[in-house]
Parts: structure tokens; C-alpha cells; sequence
């Protein structure tokens, strides 16, 4: 039982790509030396540039390896190994930061404006709501640490790295995290749909002509693009901690009754959010070195009866020792029995690694690579590791499963281009993802850009990517290409997109709201609903007001449904 099979899926074995490795447990059980051993294995055994990073607020990689780490990777002096300490809270308050500049900016979009007092109002409404989510994103359990696994992907996507070592949190922050991103997500969610409907009256009411209304317009385009781009981040992590092929848990343990109790809690947890655990590392085991009860009972005799040759007080010590490590043993023992009789431990049983106590401290980089090698039994050869390919270039981490679940395409470009190739005709900037090439293998599973459109004569097209640190173009067939994304195209004369433009449709139907029959009955039976009108007409911030009012949901319910932004 040992890490053998770990590494191994580090260099593709059983169609493997693995590309994160979390490592957890209660605190005080040698996670951080577990996770340090890991990534010194890994850099040692499998051919792959490995980053460790700790999200643990109270760091103790430095002390590991007797080496100072900040927020920026450094080497510890192993070779294909850097390590980072990223402070999740100071990450969180840089998230915090930007939201803070955002709301100066939108402060600031009444300069020139007469408005007086009442642009003071309006701006402090937006102010509050830009506070108020500031407060609620700070207060979700687990949001610090799940910031900062956003931005350790990055690490991934930018070809810097092949694979991260996390060195987590005790098992409470883990838990948090785990439930963490559907919370964020719905958070998000709501205040994409309270920024759209916001911004989208004090459009319309306002109007688009004066300079502080584009300053408002750059404001909202800002806003929308943090919020996707949050909850992207956000779904990565989400999508990474449930990845069977790119991502695996090792839970760190002793063999007593609080860590044992705890990791089936943990296993329990993580099997039920759909996160891989595949490995228990045991520190701290004496069972093969202490004596049995006989042992010691024969051991105890001897002392009782004294002996010429020997000194009694060293004898007695020597007892004394060995009734420790016996006792041990025998708790040791009992405590391994229960976790490998636990049904969430079933599946994993090969994958138990049992690492004795040392009698040496183990800390800098000589000790942790002895430390690990009580790790693993049959580490990937030389040739193994050798036949493991690095990414060639920046790759792309789940996106095309968020374009899938964020527009609903079920079934997805890349089928549509595996199933009917005539019904694509590559444009220039299509992405695609080359396969099924047979002589030029290396290309296989590589993404790139459409730079030439079909040739009529060669039935090929020129795709651009990146192999080895440099730009190639490949003049490929259908048959060997996979559609993932379409481009974009142009509207317009002026080649500006349909997204960098107001649309004026929605402009068009919101001016004439007030004119619908509808709203305008619902309006004139109502003398609060036709006050709070003329109130946002004169003061269009005042709708800040009104939107959270029970009483005012049915006009806005209405005047939403008519609107549709």
C-alpha cells in the first residue's frame, strides 16, 4: 500500500490527466509534511513542473523545507519544484479592493452633472448596494480559500505549471469549501439580475446622450464583465474539486480516535459532493517496530530477575520505553482495523499508505525526501516518466464545459463537429481541437485557432497553435478537426461586435413603457405606484429604493416581464 498509484496517474496512466492534487486532514497529523513529500515525489519520479501551494492561513511550508515562501512560486532547491504561500484572506481583500474602485468609479459618474444633493442620492444608493454585496461576499464560509484555488488555476492554464499540490486548510475550511460554490454562484446570479434590471431604468430614465451617462455605460459594461468573470473563476473551482481524470483528494491521518472519526466524516463528504479521494496517508505508526505483548512480557521477565552484564536503571528504562511503544501498537493497530472496515475506504483500500515515526525531525529538503520514500514502493522508472509529454502551450480548464451549462448546449459544439462535418465550414478564428492524426501524433488533442479558410483544391484548412513554446500552422483536413467554438462575427460597418454597442431595441421598448395600457392602468389605480414614477423620472436612483419594497413588486414584476433586459 503506498503513493505508487498516484504517481502514475501524474504520468497519464489509466487515461489519467491528472492536474491537482488537494492534501487535507484534521490539524496536527503531518498534513503540510505529507503534502511537501508529495510534491518532492512528484518532481522527483514523473517528468512534470510541479507548484505547491498552501491556502492554509497559518503557513507551514516555510518551516517544512527551511525555506522562506511568499505569494510568489519559489524553488526550495529541488529540481521541476516551486512553492507558494498564498494568503487567502489578503486575495480576498484584493477581490474586495476591486469591488471598492468600482464604486468610486460609479461615484464618480455624476461629475458634470446639476444634479446637487440629489445625484449625492443616487450615487449613494448604488454605493450601498455595491457595499452590500462587498459585506456578503466577504461572510460566505470558504470564500477566501476558493478565491485563491481560482487563481492557483491560472497557474495551470498558463502552461507555467503541469501540476499543483494543495496544501489545505484543516478539515473545517475544506467542508466549507465544498459547499461553497453553489452558494456563491446563486449570490452572483441575483445580482446579475439586480445590476441588469438596475442599470437598464437608470438607462432609460436618465438618457444616453450626456457625457456621465457613457461614463455610466462604461460602469455597467465593467460591472457585468467582474461578475462573469467571478463567477467563472468560481465555477473552475467547482468544476476542478468534482474532475475524476485532473483532480484526486489524499487524506492525511494518525491512527487514534479523534483523526480517524474525522477522516470518515471528510471521505463521507467528499464522496458525497463527487470529489475523488484516492489515497489515506497514516503517519506516525509504530506497529512493525514494537515489541508484541509476548515480546514484552519476555522482556519484563529479564528486568525482574536482573542481570550481571547489564545496568538495572537502563534495563528498567528500556521497559519503560517498550510498554509505550507496545501500547501503542496495540491502539495503533485497533484504529487501522476500523479505518480499513470503513465503508467510504472500501474502494481505496491499495491506497492506504502507512508511514512509520521517525526518529528524526523531519524538516528541509534532505529529510523530506527520506520522509518520502517511505511513500512509495515501485515509483515510475526513469523510461516512464521519460514517455510523459508536458503541455506544449496555455491551455484552456473547463471552459467549454461553462459555455455548455452557462447557454445550455447540451449537446455541444465538439459533438456537432464529430457528428456532421459538413455542417461546419470553418470561418477564420473558429477554435478547434485537432484529432485522429496518425503519423503526427504529437498534434493529437492540441486546440487552435482557424487562420485560412478551406481550400477548394486541398480540401484543407490552416489551423495556428502553440507546440513546444512556438507558433505552428497545420494545414489540416475535416476529418482531423473538432469544432469547439465559433467565432464571433462582426456587425455593423465599423466592425464594432453586437456586444460593444447599447442595444437600442431594449432602449426603444423601455421608453414606451409608461404607455403600456397595462403599466399604465396599474399606475393610475395605484397613487403609491404613480408617485414612486414621477419620483425615479425626476431621481432615477430613487428606484434603489423601490425595488426591495414589497408593496412596489407588483408594478416591477410587471414593468420586468414587459421590459425584458
Amino acid at each position: 500500500m503506498s503513493l505508487d498509484s498516484l504517481l502514475r496517474s501524474a504520468i497519464g496512466h489509466n487515461n489519467d490527466d491528472l492536474k491537482f492534487i488537494f492534501v487535507g486532514g484534521k490539524g496536527g497529523v503531518g498534513k503540510t509534511t505529507s503534502s511537501s513529500a508529495i510534491a518532492t515525489l512528484l518532481a522527483q519520479h514523473c517528468n512534470k513542473r510541479i507548484l505547491l501551494v498552501s491556502t492554509d492561513p497559518a503557513h507551514s511550508l516555510s518551516d517544512a523545507f527551511r525555506c522562506e515562501f511568499s505569494n510568489e512560486p519559489t524553488s526550495p532547491g529541488v529540481e521541476n519544484l516551486h512553492v507558494m504561500e498564498v494568503d487567502p484572506t489578503e486575495t480576498m481583500q484584493r477581490e474586495l479592493n476591486k469591488w471598492a474602485d468600482l464604486a468610486k468609479e460609479i461615484a464618480a459618474t455624476n461629475d458634470g452633472n446639476d444634479g446637487g444633493a440629489e445625484d449625492d442620492g443616487e450615487e449613494n444608493g448604488m454605493l450601498q448596494k455595491i457595499e452590500q454585496f462587498q459585506e456578503w461576499l466577504s461572510g460566505i464560509p470558504g470564500i477566501d480559500e476558493a478565491t485563491a484555488l481560482s487563481s492557483a488555476i491560472e497557474h495551470i492554464e498558463s502552461n507555467k505549471y503541469d501540476l499543483i499540490v494543495f496544501d489545505t486548510a484543516p478539515t473545517g475550511h475544506t467542508l466549507k469549501l465544498l459547499g461553497m460554490p453553489d452558494i456563491l454562484q446563486a449570490g452572483i446570479e441575483k445580482l446579475q439580475g439586480w445590476q441588469s434590471t438596475l442599470w437598464g431604468y437608470w438607462d432609460v430614465l436618465k438618457g444616453m446622450g450626456s457625457s456621465a451617462s457613457q461614463k455610466r455605460l462604461h460602469a455597467k459594461e465593467e460591472v457585468a464583465d467582474m461578475l462573469e468573470n467571478y463567477k467563472k473563476g468560481i465555477q473552475k473551482v467547482a468544476l476542478m474539486l468534482q474532475d475524476q481524470r485532473r483532480t484526486r483528494f489524499v487524506v492525511v491521518c494518525i491512527a487514534e480516535f479523534l483523526s480517524v472519526s474525522e477522516t470518515q466524516r471528510l471521505l463521507r463528504e467528499l464522496k458525497k459532493n463527487e470529489v475523488r479521494a484516492s489515497h489515506i496517508i497514516v503517519n506516525q505508526l509504530v506497529v512493525d517496530s514494537a515489541l508484541s505483548n509476548d515480546e514484552l512480557t519476555e522482556l519484563e521477565g529479564l528486568a525482574e530477575v536482573g542481570s550481571l552484564m547489564l545496568n538495572q536503571e537502563l534495563l528498567s528504562k528500556t521497559v519503560h520505553a517498550c510498554r509505550l511503544t507496545t501500547a501503542r501498537k496495540g491502539i495503533q493497530e485497533k484504529y487501522m482495523a476500523q479505518l480499513k472496515s470503513f465503508p467510504e475506504t472500501e474502494a481505496i483500500l491499495d491506497g492506504i499508505c502507512e508511514v512509520p515515526l521517525l526518529a528524526e525531525e523531519v524538516t528541509g529538503t534532505d529529510a523530506l525526501r527520506r520522509f518520502a520514500k517511505f511513500m512509495v514502493r515501485n515509483p515510475p522508472s526513469e523510461l516512464e516518466s521519460a514517455s510523459s509529454t508536458a503541455s506544449s502551450g496555455p491551455v484552456r480548464l473547463y471552459d467549454d464545459e461553462l459555455e455548455k451549462k452557462n447557454t445550455g448546449g447540451a449537446e455541444g459544439d465538439e459533438q456537432k463537429g464529430e457528428g456532421d462535418a459538413n455542417s461546419w465550414t470553418p470561418s477564420k478564428g473558429d477554435s478547434v481541437k485537432i484529432k485522429e492524426l496518425a503519423k503526427a501524433a504529437q498534434y493529437n488533442g492540441l486546440e487552435g485557432t482557424i487562420v485560412s479558410t478551406l481550400d477548394s483544391e486541398t480540401s484543407r484548412c490552416g489551423v495556428q497553435i502553440e507546440y513546444n513554446g512556438k507558433s505552428k500552422t497545420l494545414a489540416l483536413q475535416m476529418k482531423n478537426m473538432v469544432l469547439l467554438h465559433q467565432a464571433k462575427k462582426a456587425k455593423g460597418e465599423n466592425g464594432d461586435t453586437a456586444a460593444s454597442l447599447p442595444s437600442e431595441q431594449p432602449m426603444s421598448k423601455a421608453m414606451a413603457l409608461l404607455e403600456d395600457p397595462e403599466i399604465k392602468a396599474l399606475v393610475e389605480s395605484n397613487p403609491k405606484f404613480k408617485d414612486a414614477v414621477e419620483d425615479c423620472i425626476s431621481n432615477p436612483m430613487s428606484f434603489v429604493k423601490y425595488i426591495s419594497d414589497p408593496e412596489m413588486a407588483p408594478l416591477i414584476s410587471k414593468a420586468m416581464a414587459k421590459l425584458k433586459f
